[in-house]
């Protein structure tokens, strides 16, 4: 049913295209008849061109009348959809106003001054319903054009609120967090989650082909401790700001080893994901899907080869 509707809607629009291509040429043959029947003096030759220019622009403010149902057509669509959203958005229990754009960097919740965390850019293990819940709604962000995303308090380990705003989809391959924390507590969110226990994922792309690792997703069995905060220097150096960059893709060919990693907190609220290259002495890095500069990667070098080999020395003996 579907795709026969879809049939019927490139038909119609097939036609006004048509219509209004043919509308334009009569239009203009119309008005150059018009424009040349003074030269012809009051003959009836002259009449007859005159008849003919009207018949025409006649016939062109016809074929006219696809564009002009279909323009009314989405007119009336929009402004049907803008009142459902109107109403929708007003009946929202308990709104935040803020400004379009400019959440993202912040914005006033009861009293409180809620800034971006950027480590927690990654949401995938954030859930508003199912057995895995650790979401509550508690309004929405509402904005001056009606649009409106979901508001969530996080339930997490750190002792302090942690707050969620559900945006759906990004585009132009920009990013950026929708976790947010009082101004106040910032810091020592960051504390926290700097020095908790972490959990390491990985898949090792480039394993030995009989170890049946290449595809699969592994828990390891290892605490990054001692690396914590060396982990914790690359992902501020490369998550800090963001603003002006795009995420790509992380897929090389041509390398000797690839490895991916998943640096999780137990509470979830933290993950970031890298994948690490190597090639002889060459090591490329992404780091939540950003290419880091080798400037970087340089300054986190030896702890990014011991973590990748540890890695995958636990799992060859798991």
């Amino acid at each position: 049913m579907a795709g026969f509707s879809l049939i019927l809607i490139f038909l119609w629009m097939g036609i006004v295209l048509l219509s209004t291509l043919g509308a334009l040429v009569l239009l203009v043959i119309s008005l150059v008849l018009f424009l040349t029947k003074k030269k012809t003096g009051s003959s009836g030759k002259s009449r007859v061109k005159k008849g003919f220019a009207v018949a025409l622009l006649v016939s062109g403010c016809l074929l006219l009348l696809p564009a002009g149902i279909t323009a009314c057509g989405v007119a009336m669509a929009a402004g049907r959809d803008n009142v459902e959203k109107i109403q929708t958005a007003e009946s929202i229990e308990n709104k935040i106003y803020v400004q379009s754009g400019e959440w993202r960097d912040g914005f006033a919740y009861e009293g409180k001054e809620l800034v971006p965390v950027n480590l927690f850019m990654n949401d995938d293990r954030y859930f508003s319903n199912g057995k895995n819940q650790n979401l509550e709604k508690i309004g929405a962000l509402v904005m001056e054009d009606f649009t409106y995303y979901w508001f969530y308090e996080a339930e997490n380990n750190s002792g302090y609120d942690i707050y969620y705003v559900n945006v759906e989809s990004f585009a132009g391959g920009f990013y950026y967090s929708r976790t947010f924390v009082d101004k106040e507590d910032y810091d020592a969110v960051l504390d926290y989650y700097s020095n908790a226990a972490l959990v390491v994922r990985a898949l090792w792309k480039s394993a030995p082909a009989d170890t049946g690792l290449r595809n699969n997703w592994e828990t390891v069995d290892l605490n990054p401790q001692e690396k914590q905060e060396e982990l914790f220097g690359l992902f501020h150096a490369v998550l800090d700001d963001v603003s002006d960059r795009k995420r790509v893709n992380t897929t090389r060919e041509g390398y000797d080893e690839c490895t991916k990693l998943e640096i999780l907190s137990e509470d979830g609220i933290l993950k970031v994901d890298l994948c690490v290259y190597t090639r002889g002495e060459e090591v490329v890095l992404y780091l939540n899907e950003y290419e880091v500069e080798s400037e970087i990667v340089e300054t986190y070098r030896e702890m990014l080869l011991s973590l990748t080999e540890d890695v995958q020395t636990k799992l060859l003996n798991r």
